[in-house]
């Protein structure tokens, strides 16, 4: 029922006015809270690459079980895809202050071949098991993409044999940032390539970086989540969520998820190319059915990850480039009413350390315990690696 009709019109200009008057004062109210919340941030340099092996793509920042933090990387080589490609991990056990030197994982299987390009895209860690989802390719993810995890249950510094990633997403998928449900269940969103039309003519051989090669193989994109109710000894795959029509659409989802205080799940997709906005679907059933498509929301975004952090309730914090075109600024929107609204907007980075030509990428990380602090890196202008500690407002 809409309360307003039966209201005169007099009343109802003053009710509209007072709202309005309302929401500007919020809006100052976050705007000279998030000024001060800014004079707390830190920022560290984890790694900064060198050529001929300045890459850094593809941050994920984790804390584990003895309280140490480790972040993991996508390295090797000047650019990606590239068979050069490996995943690579630094440390810090003083909360980012310091980091160690960057180190190769061994992820069992040989830098050569159908495996020789390697990267990780999540880290899940529950207690003292850690679960590493990476892929591999032979030369750039059109060519031999598969998809695997294996476990640690020390810290990641041993690891179990891989094993390949549940039905069709052992194949051209990437895993991303997992939530665990309030009812305990773990989801994993994950982004699967069905790969061109059958009878599609190959792209003619070509040199690197293979531009031609990805887009005709990494094309035809579905989303959605794989589910466990066992602490993750079987998953159950949900969702084929499109962003467009065009089976021949190529892009990188890189979708992101975070479960609402009602119980719904919503999740956020990369859009390339279809507008400059992230795309947004929803599970009304804690992640079990989604819609065939997502729909454009009206944040700003280049074509560029964006990540989501629950901070309880319908708070929500994202990490993003609020900007249409241009992977700059590095930005955290926090939302208090479920993603409706994004009042508390403050801009972290301004610009990349190599000017404003310069991209920053993949932010990724995790809030502490007392939820006072949102902890992530990213990837600057793709040889630099940041940490950066954000000090979150008060929370409603």
């Amino acid at each position: 029922m809409n309360i307003y009709r039966k209201l005169p019109l007099n009343r109802l200009i003053a009710t509209v006015t007072a709202c309005l008057v309302c929401l500007a004062a919020s809006a100052a109210d976050w705007e000279k809270q998030a000024v001060e919340d800014a004079k707390q941030d830190r920022r560290t340099i984890a790694y900064d690459g060198k050529t001929p092996d300045k890459l850094v793509c593809d941050t994920t920042l984790r804390e584990l079980s003895d309280g140490s933090w480790a972040l993991f990387m996508l390295a090797g080589d000047d650019f990606e895809p590239s068979p050069k490609n490996y995943t690579g991990l630094t440390r810090s056990t003083d909360g980012g202050k310091t980091w160690s030197p960057l180190q190769p994982v061994d992820i069992g299987f040989l830098r050569e071949g159908k495996t020789s390009g390697q990267g990780p895209t999540e880290l899940m860690v529950r207690g003292n098991r850690c679960t590493l989802f990476f892929s591999t390719h032979s030369q750039t993810w059109g060519r031999d993409w598969k998809s695997w995890m294996m476990f640690s249950d020390d810290c990641c510094r041993t690891w179990s044999k891989p094993q390949p990633m549940p039905g069709r997403l052992a194949n051209f998928t990437f895993i991303r940032n997992h939530i665990v449900t309030r009812d305990g269940r773990i989801l994993i969103p994950f982004q699967h390539y069905l790969g061109p039309l059958a009878g599609t003519p190959p792209p003619p051989p070509e040199e690197k970086p293979w531009h031609k090669t990805l887009a005709h193989y990494v094309s035809n994109p579905r989303n959605g989540v794989l589910m466990s109710g066992d602490g993750g000894k079987t998953w159950t795959e949900h969702g084929n969520i499109r962003l467009t029509d065009n089976d021949h659409y190529h892009g990188w989802a890189e979708n992101n998820i975070v479960e609402l205080s009602d119980g719904r799940i919503a999740m956020i997709i990369r859009g390339d190319r279809l507008g400059g906005v992230l795309y947004y679907a929803e599970s009304k059933d804690g992640g079990r059915t989604w819609p065939e498509f997502a729909a454009k929301t009206d944040i700003p975004n280049p074509g560029s990850k964006a990540t989501l952090y629950p901070l309880g309730g319908d708070n929500v914090a994202l990490l993003h480039n609020p900007n249409p075109k241009h992977r700059s600024p590095m930005a955290l929107w926090i939302s208090f009413d479920g993603m409706k609204t994004w009042p508390y907007r403050r801009v972290l980075v301004p610009e990349s350390c190599d000017g404003p030509r310069g991209a920053m990428n993949y932010p990724d990380g995790f809030v502490s315990k007392d939820k006072q602090w949102l902890h992530f890196a990213f990837d600057d202008n793709r040889h630099c690696a940041v940490y950066y500690g954000a000090k979150l407002p008060p929370l409603r």
